[in-house]
């Protein structure tokens, strides 16, 4: 019971603020075109920051001797994990919580014992719904960062590019101009 409440408590208070915090920076900026406003370049750099942070956290392998792993699979996993143990509590199942004794005198359904029991598949279901929500959330940051990893190289490439282009152009205007 002790590790099941430790579990618990790692997931609400671990498990689910990392992710949302992830998603928050991975969102600061929305994805439209700014254009050649004057915003662009600190926006484009915000986003560069926020996505390197997260994958500098999370996308960056950790050693334990011979093995290694990132710790977005330990998260995934370890929610994968938590989540295959509130789904088998929950397919083990409640079967006698609902089911009227034929005697008079029922221990079994008395007042406490079935309150306690209708809280233990409420619980049950509460954890089974949180773990998979869990288990989403860091599917989510997973995928929402090789997205975002993405377009940061994608910009990065197509703004070198760009000034390679402006250079090579005003090195042509350079040249003319000398010429004439």
């Amino acid at each position: 019971m002790g590790l099941s409440l430790m579990t618990w408590g790692h997931m609400i208070w671990i498990f689910f603020p990392i992710p949302l915090f992830c998603l928050v920076l991975l969102s600061l900026i929305p994805p439209r075109r700014f254009g050649n406003s004057y915003l662009a370049p600190r926006h484009r750099k915000v986003e560069r920051l926020a996505t390197e942070f997260v994958g500098r956290i999370f996308f960056t392998p950790v050693s334990l001797g011979k093995f290694s792993i990132r710790l977005v699979y330990f998260f995934i996993f370890a929610s994968l994990v938590i989540f295959v143990v509130a789904f088998r509590t929950i397919h083990a199942g409640f079967d006698s919580a609902h089911i009227p004794c034929s005697g008079t005198a029922c221990h079994y359904h008395s007042g406490e014992t079935m309150w306690y029991r209708k809280a233990s598949r409420y619980r049950a279901e509460r954890n089974f719904w949180l773990s998979l929500f869990t288990l989403v959330l860091w599917l989510l940051v997973y995928d929402i960062y090789s997205l975002k990893r993405q377009i940061v190289i994608l910009r990065a490439s197509s703004s070198a590019s760009a000034t390679a282009d402006v250079m090579t152009t005003g090195e042509f205007h350079r040249r003319n101009d000398k010429a004439e």
